[in-house]
Order: structure tokens, then C-alpha cells, then sequence
């Protein structure tokens, strides 16, 4: 293959890639569809595409239908939220390029990595390849692709593929994030009296569940767990047939919740290095959730608290803002917008002038591709934001 063709092919695969996503309606039509059109070059054992919060780079869902076995999993979000290890996801957001191999990254000895020795020898692989999903504005996910000995071998064009791919995907994975809520139908805008009560799941030092509060079986539901296709929502009003808290975590707690859980331990260097994290997560019906996690000590076999309930504007708008690239006083004056408040409150509250709100205003509709208040409202946060908040917003719009 000359070089030309090479670099043809390379094109022909990413345009593929890009197209996949582009068309997707959701989370699994997304990575299923990307990884069809990167298979002739990318293949793998097993592979798992996540989807991130791109503030805190906490696991929000994915597909894990061809990922690593479930008993793993735990040991998989441990070694990556707690313990560290190369090319841990904020590690590779730090660095120069999208893309990490193991064995490269561990300058081919891979039982430096505790990933290496207790998951992927375990199950025959010899090595791993993330590819993080970025744009301008932020991380939005990865797609983590297991190797074997009867895969090919990840060689210049694979490498090629792998960083062509990385940021037109990212911004498509963006975009899903905020127009279809990345796997729930867009129709899914549910009341606060729609929504099971909040949850409360208490871990053991093995993440197993000790205690379950009554809804905890409805939302556990609501979040994928690794190897479940969706399932259309039993009912309105939290009706229907769920699966018991018991039946339900046999089968592996989500990642999502595995995750947090992870990353409040002692020693955990992220986010949730205080003992404390709340991040978010997206479920089949319901939109996104909030996810609350704390350490816990003393007696008892509990020692993780992870509530779950209905996420606020808050989680919202802090999505919708990071999908933009908006400023962190751009965020807070949007914020205030949608709360109803005038440019002179916004000055006040903000201690800026009224021309000075006006021009973060002006850069937050440039940034957002909308002309006035009513705009920003409709068009960006109608979906995302409680209805309430949006009349008052939406009549003043000076």
C-alpha cells in the first residue's frame, strides 16, 4: 500500500466514523455504529465507549455491551478512580494527543500497571488503546478497545485512524450530550412528580450493596448496567415492572455509580480526593440523574454513601455551559438570565457594570449561535431546565 492510499484509506474510515456518530440517536447507536466503521483497522477483543462529564471527567454511562466481564468492573473503575494508572483519563486530557497505548505507555514492561496485571492478562489480551473523545470545549467521552493475540496488529495506520477520529467525534458526542440527552428520548422531560424520591445505596469495602433504600431499585433500573440493552420505560409515574434492588445489582452495579463510589475512597487523587463528589448520569428514560457520593467511616460494613435523585437546573446548566465553551463568569451570568434576572440585578448580584454583563452576553450568544435572551432560552435550555424557570427568563428579555 503506497502512502497516498494509506492516507486515503485513513480519510475513508474517519468520514465513516463521523458519519456514524452524526446519525446517531443515542449513546449505543453512536459507539456501535463508530466502531463498524473503524473495525477494518481498529479491531479488538472487547471495547467499551464511555460518555464523561466533562467538568470532573466522572463516568456517566456508555456502552458496555463488549466490555470486559462484569466481575471486573469493579477492579476496572477501582484502578481507574482510586488508584491511578497510565493513561488514566484525566492523564491523557493533560497531554499532547488523544490517544494512549499501554505498552507504550509503560515502555513495554505492562506489569507496571495494575490495569495490565489484574483485568487485562487475566483475560487473555495483550494490551489496551484509549481514544479520548475531545473538542475545543471539552472531554465528552472515550473509546477504550482491548487487544489480543488474534487482533491486528495497532500499527501506524491504526494509530492514524485513532487520531483523526478523536476531535470530529467529540464534537458529535457533544452535540448528542445536549440534543438528545446522549440515550433518553428527547421526549423524556419528566415532572418532579414523575420522579421516584431520591435514593440512598450503601457500599462495602468490595463495592457490594449492604443497604438499598426503597426506590433504590427504580433508579438502579434507570442506570444501564454493563451488558443490558435498553428497555422502553414500563409506565408513567414511576409504574411498571421494575427489577428488585436485588435481582437488579446481580448483575453489576453501573458504572456510573461505581464510579463516584471509587473516587471518594481514601487515597483516590481526583476530584473526589475530600471524601465527598457529586457528578451526574444518564439513564434510559429519565434524562440525567445527580450522584452524590461520601465517604463513610466507623463501624459497619458500610463504607460508601451514593445518593441518587433527579438532577436540578444546576447539573443542567453546568453541562449545557461546558458544551459551549462558555467562561466561568459567562456561566454564572447565563445562570442568572435563567433565573430571571435583569442586566441591572445581574450587575448588582455580580458586581460588574451593566455594560460589562451586556458584553458577556453578547459573547455568550456569539458562543451559542443565538441573537437575544429569549434565544438562549429557547433554543439551548427549553429541554434542560425545570419549565418553571423559564417564563420569568423568558419575559425579560432586555
Amino acid at each position: 500500500m503506497t502512502r497516498y492510499e494509506g492516507a486515503g484509506r485513513v480519510g475513508r474510515i474517519r468520514d465513516a466514523a463521523v458519519r456514524a456518530g452524526g446519525a446517531a440517536s443515542g449513546v449505543d447507536d453512536f459507539f456501535d455504529g463508530v466502531m463498524r466503521a473503524v473495525r477494518p483497522v481498529l479491531g479488538s477483543e472487547v471495547w467499551a465507549g464511555i460518555t464523561v462529564d466533562p467538568v470532573t471527567l466522572m463516568n456517566t454511562g456508555g456502552h458496555y455491551r463488549q466490555a470486559v466481564p462484569v466481575r471486573y468492573l469493579p477492579r476496572m473503575l477501582d484502578i481507574e478512580y482510586r488508584e491511578g494508572d497510565v493513561n488514566g483519563l484525566p492523564q491523557l486530557a493533560r497531554g499532547p494527543g488523544p490517544v494512549g497505548v499501554l505498552g507504550e505507555a509503560v515502555g513495554g514492561v505492562r506489569d507496571r500497571s495494575p490495569r495490565y496485571r489484574d483485568i487485562i492478562r487475566p483475560l487473555g489480551l495483550t494490551d489496551e488503546v484509549r481514544i479520548l473523545l475531545r473538542d475545543r470545549y471539552g472531554v465528552w467521552g472515550a473509546l477504550i478497545l482491548g487487544t489480543g493475540p488474534d487482533t491486528p496488529p495497532y500499527g501506524p495506520e491504526a494509530a492514524a485512524v485513532a487520531r483523526a477520529i478523536a476531535r470530529p467525534l467529540g464534537e458529535s458526542l457533544r452535540r448528542l450530550h445536549l440534543t438528545r440527552r446522549a440515550g433518553a428520548p428527547a421526549t423524556a422531560d419528566v415532572s418532579d412528580t414523575d420522579a421516584p424520591v431520591p435514593a440512598l445505596v450503601l457500599l462495602d469495602e468490595a463495592y457490594a450493596p449492604v443497604q438499598l433504600s426503597p426506590t433504590a431499585g427504580l433508579w438502579l433500573d434507570e442506570l444501564l448496567a454493563p451488558g443490558e440493552p435498553a428497555r422502553p420505560r414500563p409506565g408513567a409515574g414511576g409504574r411498571g415492572t421494575y427489577a428488585s434492588p436485588c435481582r437488579r445489582t446481580e448483575s453489576g452495579l453501573p458504572p456510573a455509580l461505581y464510579g463516584v463510589a471509587a473516587a471518594v475512597r481514601p487515597g483516590a487523587p481526583g476530584p473526589g480526593a475530600s471524601g465527598s463528589l457529586a457528578s451526574w448520569a444518564h439513564t434510559r428514560t429519565r434524562g440525567r440523574v445527580r450522584l452524590h457520593a461520601w465517604r463513610l467511616d466507623g463501624p459497619g460494613p458500610a463504607r460508601v454513601a451514593v445518593a441518587v435523585e433527579a438532577a436540578g437546573p444546576g447539573e443542567h446548566i453546568a453541562l449545557i455551559t461546558a458544551a459551549h465553551g462558555l467562561t466561568p463568569r459567562e456561566a454564572e451570568i447565563t445562570g442568572l438570565v435563567l433565573r430571571g434576572h435583569s442586566t441591572a440585578e445581574i450587575g448588582r448580584l455580580t458586581r460588574l457594570s451593566p455594560y460589562t454583563v451586556q458584553e458577556h452576553l453578547t459573547s455568550v450568544f456569539d458562543k451559542t449561535g443565538v441573537r437575544s435572551r429569549r434565544d438562549l432560552v429557547a433554543t439551548l435550555f427549553a429541554r434542560h431546565v425545570a419549565p418553571r424557570m423559564l417564563h420569568d427568563a423568558a419575559a425579560d428579555d432586555r
